[in-house]
């Protein structure tokens, strides 16, 4: 023992190496937690949006579409978010390898307790809505990720399969409804008998997703109505989180707005 001391101040001495100060090392093992901690927040976020998207897939659907159920699921797994929330999750454990008492855990029980507090700290996120405004903030104000929204859109443009998705524009006392779709088509919806899901009441301006069958030209009969998002579209509210119209509806001619509840 006493020559592997003698050996390290040796070294010491002729490298002329001097030992860091008390503040140094406190100011690096802060700056590690804080790092590690931001890690966390941006993955609980990524995780909370994912959380949000995959509630919204329709997963019930699936058979409607044209696609497989392989393909299906390719188009709906949110990949941006999931990427996202994988590579803040690595950043979180580079952080915390790094604190004082980083070194005493293996990379399989940090990664797994990294995660879990991610998708943890999503649910929450999810839950008080904060997941739904930024994924609504990004499709607004965020070209590519807008690119990638809108290919989900299209799988919902196939009414000789029963499915339709876009805005109500009008809506009149006897249950028939003004409806322009994602393409800019007008169509006469027929909603009197329909079903509306999650708390939905016919209104001007709600973007919706309908489930029946294509009548004749531009005329749909809805057997289904459910909301496109989440709690935002609910109320015919299609705003960002600051209370705007976004970009993305005002460019395909959308105009948001409240009308009169349909008379049953």
């Amino acid at each position: 023992m006493k020559d592997i001391s003698d050996k390290v101040i040796k070294r010491i001495k002729e490298g002329d190496v001097k030992p860091y100060s008390k503040w140094r090392f406190i100011l690096h093992r802060f700056v590690m937690w804080v790092l590690f901690g931001i890690s966390i927040l941006i993955g609980s976020v990524a995780s909370g949006v994912a959380i949000f998207q995959l509630q919204h897939a329709e997963w019930d659907l699936y058979q409607h579409f044209s696609h497989s159920l392989l393909e299906f699921v390719i188009l709906v797994v949110p990949y941006f978010w999931l990427i996202f929330m994988i590579g803040f999750t690595v950043f979180a454990y580079y952080f915390f390898r790094r604190t004082e008492r980083g070194y005493r855990y293996s990379v399989v029980v940090l990664v797994l307790v990294s995660l879990g507090v991610s998708i943890a700290g999503g649910l929450i996120f999810d839950k008080v809505g904060f997941a739904e405004r930024l994924e609504g903030l990004f499709s607004d104000r965020v070209s590519f990720y807008r690119a990638l929204q809108e290919r989900k859109e299209r799988v919902w443009m196939a009414p000789e399969n029963g499915l339709l998705a876009g805005k109500i524009i009008e809506v009149m006392p006897d249950g028939t409804m003004e409806f322009v779709d994602f393409n800019n088509q007008r169509w006469t919806l027929l909603a009197r008998h329909a079903v509306w899901r999650r708390s939905l009441k016919p209104m001007k301006g709600l973007k919706i997703k309908i489930i029946g069958r294509m009548k004749s030209n531009k005329v749909f009969v809805a057997e289904e109505i459910r909301p496109w998002g989440g709690r935002r579209w609910r109320h015919g509210k299609m705003a960002t989180p600051h209370g705007c119209v976004g970009p993305h509806f005002r460019n395909r001619g959308f105009r948001g707005g409240s009308g009169r509840k349909t008379q049953e």
